[in-house]
Order: C-alpha cells, then structure tokens, then sequence
C-alpha cells in the first residue's frame, strides 16, 4: 500500500514538472532563398520554472546552446551549412545568414528547466532551400506581326534553379491550350549539377479569335513557390493590307471628296467646250 502511494505522489509529480514548462511556438521557415538568411524563433512559458538551457540542432546534431548561468551564455557548434550570426542571436532566437544547399533540414529547439526536474519541451520544422533563378524567364522566336494561319513558334527558357521550376504560357491573359504546348524540357546546368534550366514550346497557328483588336498578347509565366514568380510579356499585331489597316473615312468625307472632283472639272471643261463654239 506504501509503495503504490509513493508510485502515484511520483506520477502526480512528473506531470506537475512537465507541465510547468511549455513550448508556446517554433517559428521556423519553410522554404528560404539560398545565400539568404532565417531567423528561427522559440517562445516558451516557463510557468514557475527556472531556464536552465535552450539548445538548437540541426539533423540532431546540436549547434547552439544558450545556459544563462554561463559566461559567455551562448556557444555555437560549427556545423556544415549552418552559419549562425552571434550578435543577433539570443535565448529566443537564432539567425542563419550565407544559407547553402546544405543547410537544408529538420531544425529542433529544445527548451530544460532547472534541477531536480530538468523538465525538457522540444519541437521540430524542416527548412527547404531553393537555389532561385538569375532573371526571369526569356522569350524568343516570336515576330512583331503574323498573317492568318501564320504558324506561331516560341520558346520560354528559364535559367538554372532548384528546384525545377514551373512554366506556364498565356494567351491573351488566359491558358493557353494544351494542344498548344509542348514540353517541358529540363536541362541539367554545367556550373551547377543541382541545377537545371526549365523550358516550355508554345506552337499554334494563328486564327481569327487570337487576335483581340488586331493584337495577339502572349505571356510566359515563371513560379518556384513560395519565393519566386516572373513572367515576360509581349504584343503582337496581325498584318493587314495598308488599305485595310488604314482608318476608313466617313461617308460624309467621301460626298465631299466627290463633290469637290466634280467641282475641279467643271471648272477645267466649260472654258474649253467655250473656245470650240467660237
């Protein structure tokens, strides 16, 4: 009977000591930019405990610690991909900055109480890191104007990025069908093998309702989601004859145009038909 008091007076007191420390939030990025830099955030409620130390690890190997009974409180562990910026760091936060490929992974903060308990909350996010392309995409092949039934061939080429990103065409600001397009194609990079360039064919031939006002828009469309969206934009008219694409005048102007010949020969005729009768 003893032995089963003491077991529960046990039991009651190590979920009075869990619960008196919590992990309020874990603010960590899911997706960055690489050469760019992460803030990572732990907020944590001691509720009556005293902080005995805040840790960080990447992949499970720890590369921050922050003890407030020691001097200096924080130390830093090198570790690949992981460049962590002191002077902004401190209990709650840690700053990454010159963010690499490898610097990609599960990220832990794990908040302990003070003794007897050393109670310890944890909790964990994975960072993706994109190598984002230079520039947007490009357009070519395209001419300034098209006949009807002309065949239109362009080609969207994006520059090299991780992942691969994703190519979308535009007709006059909607999707462009799908029997229009072709592709698309990746082609690994020679300066970076973890990196490829995206490219997508848009191949139609030009009918009557594409072109809106005598003008044909046509849009390439660039996204690595979250972090990049670009789109190139371009306007072409359809070729028309000169007397076609001229602005025709108005009836009035033509009576007027006749009226005025009419006048001109009148006025040429009646002094000749005059010498003749003399």
């Amino acid at each position: 009977m003893f032995g089963r008091t003491i077991l529960v007076l046990l039991l009651l007191w190590t979920q009075d000591a869990v619960r008196s420390l919590r992990l309020v939030e874990l603010r960590v990025p899911t997706h960055e930019p690489e050469g760019g830099m992460a803030l990572l955030g732990c907020q944590y409620d001691l509720e009556g405990d005293t902080l005995y130390s805040v840790k960080w690890y990447k992949d499970g190997r720890e590369f921050y610690r922050f003890v407030p009974k020691n001097d200096p409180p924080v130390y830093y562990f090198q570790t690949p991909g992981v460049n962590v910026e002191i002077g902004r760091s401190s209990n709650t936060v840690v700053a990454l900055v010159n963010l690499t490929q490898e610097s990609a992974g599960h990220y832990r903060c794990e908040v302990s109480g003070e003794a007897p308990s050393f109670a310890t909350v944890y909790r964990q996010k994975y960072i993706n890191i994109h190598l984002l392309p230079k520039g947007g995409p490009r357009v070519i092949g395209l001419k300034e104007q098209y006949n009807l039934d002309d065949l239109v061939v362009a080609n969207c080429t994006l520059p090299p990025s991780r992942p691969k990103a994703h190519l979308k065409w535009l007709v006059n600001d909607k999707p462009a069908p799908s029997s229009y397009i072709l592709g698309p194609w990746y082609r690994v990079s020679a300066e970076r093998p973890d990196a490829a360039e995206t490219f997508l064919q848009l191949s139609f031939f030009a009918t009557t309702s594409d072109f809106v006002n005598g003008a044909i828009k046509l849009k390439c469309q660039a996204t690595i989601a979250p972090l990049y969206q670009r789109e190139t934009e371009s306007t072409h008219y359809i070729s028309l004859p000169f007397s076609m694409a001229a602005h025709p005048p108005e009836a009035k102007e033509i009576r007027d145009i006749a009226s005025s010949v009419e006048n001109t020969l009148a006025t040429i005729i009646v002094p000749i038909m005059m010498l003749i009768l003399m």
